[in-house]
This record gives C-alpha cells, structure tokens and sequence, in this order.
C-alpha cells in the first residue's frame, strides 16, 4: 500500500525516523562486530603470536582489532600500529611503479627485458609484461636448492641474486603457461633501478609510499627493525612457536621486502584502486586476467590476483615470508577493503581475510554443524576426479570425514546438512551429487570458482598403520638429503615416529609395512632401503612425484 503524505508529513515522519535509524545502524555495527570477533578468535589467542586486521568499505573503517604477541617471550602484544613485513604483497608496489614508467615513456611493456638487465638470451622472446604476469617461463629461485636457510640468512647483491637463475632454461616458451615465479619481480626490480638511476628502496619511497601517505611502511632492505615490528616472527614447530629462522630483506627486494600496517596497506588501496596512483591508460589491464596463448585467462593481472567471495569479484595478493603471512583482498563492486596481517607462517590470513569479507557481504561462509552418522559418512566416501583430471580422496573414519587431494593437505569436513560439506580451516565448500539417492559426483566450490568431480569406481589408497616398536624405528633415525639444503630429520620417540623437513614443523609419521611409512596431513609416502647387512643410508619420498634421499647424518 502506498501513503501519500504532505511534504510537511515526510518531513516530520524522516525526522521522526532518525533515532530508531542510527540505532538500527548501531546494533548493525555491534553485530558485525561480534561476529568478526567470533571468527577472529578461531584463528588466534591473546598468549600466541597472532595477528592485526582491518575491514573497510567505503571510507570507513567498519572493523579493526589486534589479537596476539608480538614478542612471546617478552609478553607484548600486537596493536593495530604493528608493522609486518607483507611479503608478496609488495608485487603491487613494484607493478605499479613499473607501470608508472611505461606512462611516463621511459619504457615499453612489449620490450625485452635484455634492453635493461644483463640476461641472456632465450630461445623465446622475454618481455616486460611476461614478467609483470608471471608468465615469463623464468623458473622461481625461491624453489631452487640453493635457496637455503644458510643462504638466505645472508645479505646478497641484486647481481649475485640474478645469477642464480638467469642461465637456467625456461620452463615453457613466454605466454603460453602460468607459473608463479618470484624471479620474475627480481629483475623488475633491476629494471626499475636500470630505468629510474635509483635504488628500488628509494625510488618506492619516493613515489609510491610517501604520496599514498604510507608513512609507517617501509621499502628499505636493511635489517633494522622498524619502531612497531614485532621482530622476526614465529614459524611452528610441533605445538609451538619458535623464532623463524632469519632471512635479509636484500633477497625478496621488489618481489616481498615492504614493511606496512593494516591502515597504511588501505591508504595503499585507496591510492591505486580511486585515487591516481595506478596510470590510468594501464588501470583496464593491471585488473585484468592477463590472457595466455590459447584464449585462457591466467588469474593474474599486473601484480593482482583475482578470485571471488562469495560470487563476488575480488582484486588481491597475499604474502608469505619467514616469519609472517599476509592478504589483502578488495571487492571493486561493494568498495570493500580487507586486510590481515600475520606474524607467524601459518594459513590464517589465507582463510580469515576472505571470511570478514563475506560476513559483511551477509553471505557468511559455514554454517553450523550438522550431525553425522558414520554410515551417513560412508556414503560419500570414494575416489573423486575433475575434469582436468584433479584427484581427491574423500575418507570415512573415527575422526570423522576428510577430503585430500592427491599430493596434498588432508581437511576435515564439516557437515552443514543437505550433502553439503565445509573445509574446516579454510573456505573451500563441497556438494555431493546424487542419482537415485546414490553418491556420484559433487561439486568443488573453491574462490577460484567451481570444480566438477565424478565419483571413481577407483578403491581408495589402502594406508593402514601397524604398530611398531622403539627398536624397529631406530634404524631409521637420521638426517636424509632430498635436495642440497633441504633435508628430512626423523626421530623416534618411543613407539612414536616423526619427520621434519628443513624449515618446517614437526610431522608425525606411520608405519604401513616393513620399510614403508606414511604420512596422514599431507598425501605423501616414504620408503627406506635398508642394505644387506640392515643398515638404512637411503629412502625415497613421495608426494607427488618421487625423490631420492641420501643418508648425511
């Protein structure tokens, strides 16, 4: 029914209107905030190394806590003025920088990188923009070998650190594939000094952090800590934190050595993605999935990600460093801005960034969970496959029902009713399909969109673990060498076996057979080869793809 009012009526009904308006909005407000608490405090507590977030839409701040230590040992905790080191997101200063110099005619993104930087020639062309994309076919030095604790740890020149990979052989000819490579943004580091005769560390400062306003953050590579850094930051091991190991900030350089907080990273947002910081003639293709040879969008634009929440479109970039995790997310349509900053490696700014996102969307993620019956359970287990030919493993057990993909993280599910299913930890939903009331497919709904999966007449990988005793595990105990730099230590605690990579926490491992262990939070196997007389200098793992292990103490 509509009411005509006189215009003195709409008058006195708005004013009338407008205490019960802002109390609408405040409980609005209190509820969001209750809500983001809530999901907060899944991911972290007030006695752990933690983390800083900031959530705005608009220009205004709706959300804005610290959660954590700063210094463990020390019992000082985090504040929302805490400066991290944002790793990968630091791509986007150097994208743009780059992009400023292309508007200002003092390059082409079409040129080959060899007009700047002492690389040798390819048996394809190297462009610019190849490496702007990551599709430059460059193999990422972070990956190889000789990118160690010992080495990194240590100070290096921008010239040492391109001679790492720049005679190495490219994994695909430029354009025609994706593959992150950190590589990449080294030599458009190298670029932007060859172009601007100045240093990366100067030239950021000079034009992108102090007019974006930044004026806690940080492009300098030296190793002082800034006034609010919360140190070096933590990485796990076993149950606990410990210090992470150290890495020099002259190694990430433009691929990951900016320093920031939660308000100065929006000041950084508010700057490219409204204000004139991102050259207008380059604005259409920086957020635009960078297309590949044959016709197929790669995710990656000039320094930005694109993904979804929730269906809606999202700009962003997340970061990992020794010591500290981070993302940063931004929904074009709604104006929205999310920020999480980590001082510890772990998957929590993966995950968390995303959720705030979507409870202000009102389009929270989960839901509350749903009993389930071990036979209910039984029903979904199988071996799945997606079109491009993705496995996973969907398993029924005491613990309840998991999903891993072949390779990798084993997650439990949580049921929310209806054949529909959570990724605890993370916001990767899955629907089973039914024909008949029988389990035969589901759908894989992930922030990169949607995945088919046909359920196998394939058995499931059969991994069962026997008992083993202190004695049988000691021949085993030892350091094995996958790789230079990178080895598996494993250690016997009584009947208990364990592993841990170089770098990493500690993982429990079961034995399936004589020799034969394996391993239940990632999909992977080990087997030892013990010689005649019983002695063990040599294993192969297995995730994946095999690797041979030697014996080095």
């Amino acid at each position: 029914m509509r009411i005509k009012l006189t215009r003195l009526g709409t008058w006195a009904a708005l004013f009338l209107a407008l205490p019960s308006t802002r109390t609408a909005t405040a409980q609005a407000d209190t509820t969001l905030t209750a809500r983001m608490d809530a999901v907060l405090a899944e991911h972290f507590t007030a006695d752990a190394p933690g983390g800083v977030v900031l959530v705005a839409q608009g220009d205004r701040i709706l959300y804005e806590r610290a959660l954590g230590m700063a210094d463990v040992a020390a019992n000082k905790p985090l504040t929302t003025a805490s400066q991290f080191r944002i790793g990968s997101i630091t791509k986007q200063f150097t994208a743009v920088a780059i992009l400023q110099l292309a508007d200002q005619g003092k390059l082409k993104l079409t040129d080959e990188i060899q007009r700047y930087v002492d690389f040798p020639k390819k048996e394809h062309p190297i462009t610019i923009e190849h490496l702007l994309t990551h599709t430059s076919g460059i193999p990422n030095f972070t990956d190889l070998p000789a990118y160690n604790p010992e080495a990194f740890a240590a100070t290096v020149s921008l010239e040492a650190e391109i001679k790492m990979f720049k005679d190495l052989p490219l994994e695909f000819k430029p354009g025609t594939k994706w593959n992150y490579s950190n590589s990449g943004y080294i030599l458009l580091t190298a670029i932007i000094e060859k172009v601007s005769g100045r240093s990366w560390s100067d030239h950021v400062a000079e034009h992108l952090l102090r007019p974006a306003g930044m004026a806690s953050s940080s492009a300098a590579l030296d190793d002082t800590y800034l006034p609010h850094e919360p140190g070096l930051g933590y990485q796990p091991e076993g149950e606990n934190w410990v210090p992470a190991l150290p890495v020099s900030l002259t190694w990430p350089r433009g691929a990951g050595s900016i320093r920031s907080t939660v308000e100065d990273l929006w000041k950084w947002n508010t700057a490219v993605q409204k204000g004139n910081m991102m050259p207008v003639q380059f604005r259409e293709r920086a957020f635009t999935s960078f297309v590949l040879a044959n016709d197929t969008a790669c995710g990656y634009g000039y320094g930005w990600m694109f993904q979804n929440v929730q269906g809606s479109p999202t700009r962003e970039h997340s970061g990992g460093i020794n010591g500290a995790t981070s993302n940063m997310v931004y929904l074009p349509n709604e104006d929205l801005f999310v920020v999480v900053l980590v001082n510890r490696e772990s998957d929590d700014a993966h995950g968390l960034a995303p959720e705030l996102a979507a409870i202000v969307l009102g389009k929270p993620y989960g839901g509350p969970e749903v009993p389930l019956t071990p036979e209910q359970a039984l029903a979904y287990a199988g071996v799945y496959r997606s079109e491009q030919g993705v496995t996973r493993y969907v398993t029924s057990d005491d613990d309840g029902l998991h999903a891993q993909r072949e390779g990798g993280k084993r997650f439990r599910l949580q049921y929310l009713g209806n054949d529909r299913f959570r990724y605890v930890g993370d916001v990767i939903n899955i629907s089973f399909r039914r024909s008949d009331g029988k389990v035969t497919g589901a759908l894989l709904q992930t922030r990169q969109g949607d995945d088919p999966m046909t359920l196998t007449n394939e058995p499931l990988p059969a991994r069962t673990a026997i008992a083993l005793h202190n004695a049988e595990l000691l021949p085993y105990v030892g350091e094995y060498e996958l790789a230079p730099g990178f080895t598996l230590t494993f250690r016997a605690e009584g009947d208990r076996f364990f592993l841990r990579p170089t770098g990493q926490q500690e993982l429990e491992v079961f034995g399936s057979a004589p020799n034969e262990f394996f391993l239940t939070v990632v999909d992977a196997t080990i087997t030892f080869h013990p010689d005649a007389q019983g002695v063990v200098d040599r294993l192969t793992f297995r995730q994946g793809k095999e690797m041979e292990g030697k014996r080095v103490k």
